[in-house]
């Protein structure tokens, strides 16, 4: 995982600031909402969700017996009609995901894209399977695909953008031994994942960034693994990673300027961030104490965290929300959650009411952060490997 710098003294002053206004700045509440599943008492997870409020993700389906991909539009269910997971939908109603039976990180089927009830596989890169992770408002989907139909194609899997009716390997740091994954994309196109600098072990992949014209920048640092899991239309990546050799999993945020935030618990061994929208506003999950999962946000670039249970006005008919994986503009969020049954349950959360700093307060914030960022660009550049 990459190097964590110090906070420069500007960068403590703005903490410090931030904290002391934390009981004000963080006063959103949320209402959540229970997504139909497709068949009573079934478990359903919900994965992504667009700027209009459509929800995709998985629910199980009593009929069939298996978890089919679904689509939630003003809060009904309907199956896109496969096995599998919906994971990401732009704001023009195009979903992509992929069939099979793996768990939500790991696909085992065939990359799709579903667009107003039309149903298209979307190819693979000559092996056995492929999964789409992200689509972006141009339509481009990022994901990645087996290359071969051996057992262990995974090993040399890499990392694709598909684009009018064309999928392209993202190729990875080596060839042909290497490994490569496409997790999200932004609207400038640049898709983040990773990719392994050699072959395919845990101490071989590292946090991994496309540009628009597929160049590739690994980026390596003393831990031994870490991952992109979603890209800003900033440039500002999160994802996840050890940060030493054989280390609890950590969240991090890797902002525009090579700077890494890597983030906390709520008391627990281990925290994910899956998804951060244009205002910075990042989702996840944290474990407690008890090593038990709640889902997260965080709405200071990582240097905190909070768990959305105390942010719901009204929780009842839940246990708790255990993950958020994606999050809009308006600031909605989706994830799974235990209900008082103890099923699984998908959950939308929004937002109902946000109290601002005093318009002085973020005048004089602002322009420590302007002062800030000159710093930064002043700074060293990280280390990175081509």
């Amino acid at each position: 995982m990459p190097q964590a710098r110090e906070f420069a003294p500007m960068k403590k002053i703005l903490l410090l600031i931030a904290l002391s206004f934390s009981v004000v700045a963080h006063a959103t509440n949320y209402e959540v909402q229970l997504l139909q599943s497709l068949s009573e008492g079934g478990n359903s997870l919900a994965y992504g969700l667009n700027d209009n409020g459509m929800v995709v993700g998985q629910s199980f389906n009593n009929v069939t017996g298996m978890n089919e991909a679904v689509v939630w539009h003003n809060g009904i269910v309907f199956s896109i009609g496969t096995q599998g997971l919906a994971r990401a939908v732009n704001n023009s109603g195009v979903v992509v995901g992929e069939t099979g039976g793996a768990s939500i990180f790991n696909p085992n089927g065939r990359a799709f894209m579903w667009d107003s009830g039309n149903y298209t596989e979307i190819g693979d890169l000559g092996g056995s399977w492929s999964g789409a992770f992200d689509i972006n408002e141009s339509g481009v989907i990022s994901g990645f695909s087996c290359t071969n139909f051996e057992l262990t194609c995974v090993f040399s899997s890499r990392g694709f953008r598909y684009e009018n009716g064309v999928m392209q390997n993202l190729g990875t740091v080596s060839s042909p031994t290497g490994y490569s994954r496409g997790h999200g994309i932004n609207d400038a196109g640049a898709i983040a994942g990773r990719a392994s600098l050699v072959n395919f072990t845990d101490s071989d992949k590292f946090l991994a960034i496309w540009d628009a014209a597929n160049n590739l920048t690994s980026v390596t640092g003393p831990s031994n693994y870490s991952t992109a899991e979603s890209i800003n239309n900033n440039g500002i990546i999160v994802g996840n990673g050890f940060t030493n050799p054989n280390a609890d999993m950590r969240g991090f945020v890797w902002d525009a300027d090579g700077i890494l935030t890597v983030m906390g618990t709520f008391g627990g061994n281990d925290s994910r961030a899956f998804d951060i929208n244009d205002l910075g506003i990042i989702v996840g999950f944290s474990t407690n104490a008890s090593n038990a999962r709640r889902a997260m946000i965080s709405e200071d670039g990582g240097l905190s965290i909070i768990d959305l249970n105390t942010l719901v006005v009204d929780l009842t008919g839940w246990l708790s929300l255990d993950e958020s994986y994606g999050i809009n503009e308006s600031g909605q969020i989706v994830g799974v959650g235990t209900l008082s049954n103890g099923v699984k349950g998908a959950f939308l959360l929004t937002p109902t009411a946000v109290v601002p700093l005093p318009a002085a307060a973020w005048l004089f914030l602002s322009g420590l952060a302007t002062m800030a960022a000159l710093r930064r660009r002043q700074a060293a550049p990280t280390t990175v490997r081509p």
